[in-house]
């Protein structure tokens, strides 16, 4: 006999399902390649090639732990391939987007991150280790990306035009480095 709860659940699990399956390579790529048309569209060389690293390089990362340690950890153990991939997608549309449209980015991709995050725990298909692992995998691969932004030709040539107002300084205040 059934429990009132699994009863109750089982809409909630079917929706989390499709909306896992809703994320795959084929969608992946096609973000990639949007964010990467937005790079293109504001003009930032450097920003192609941070978006292709954050978001594939993530996916790799995390699809490479899940190979190495496949055999060692339970597999709701090991980074969650979903997540890694929305999440690695917020890091590079923040990085390119323009500062007025970022507050938007962030927020739409914060509650697809924790969508998913939710999506995967109901469905059983990761833990909390397993979501844990998969934000470390992308955390390593944001700042990074982030910094060959900050540090790019086309962020100095902003800061040399009107040093008052470039993302650079932006970060540094926001880092507590300028009072």
């Amino acid at each position: 006999m059934a429990s009132p709860a699994s009863a109750d659940a089982t809409p909630v699990a079917a929706l989390a399902s499709a909306a896992l399956g809703a994320i795959d390579v084929t969608t992946v790529l096609i973000a990639v390649a949007v964010l990467a048309a937005v790079a293109v569209l504001r003009k930032l060389p450097y920003g192609i090639g941070v978006v292709i690293a954050c978001t594939i390089g993530s996916v790799v990362t995390g699809e490479l732990a899940r190979e190495f340690a496949g055999s060692s950890v339970a597999p709701t153990g090991l980074p969650h391939g979903q997540l890694v991939a929305t999440t690695a997608l917020l890091g590079a549309a923040s990085m390119v987007a323009s500062s007025a449209w970022r507050p938007v980015v962030l927020g739409l991709g914060t509650t697809a991150t924790l969508a998913v995050a939710a999506a995967a725990l109901i469905t059983g298909s990761a833990s909390i280790v397993g979501i844990a692992s998969a934000l470390l995998v992308v955390f390593m691969w944001w700042p990074a990306c982030s910094i060959v932004m900050l540090y790019s030709p086309d962020a100095a040539a902003r800061e040399a035009r009107n040093p008052l107002d470039t993302a650079a300084m932006a970060v540094q205040r926001k880092m507590g480095r300028f009072r």
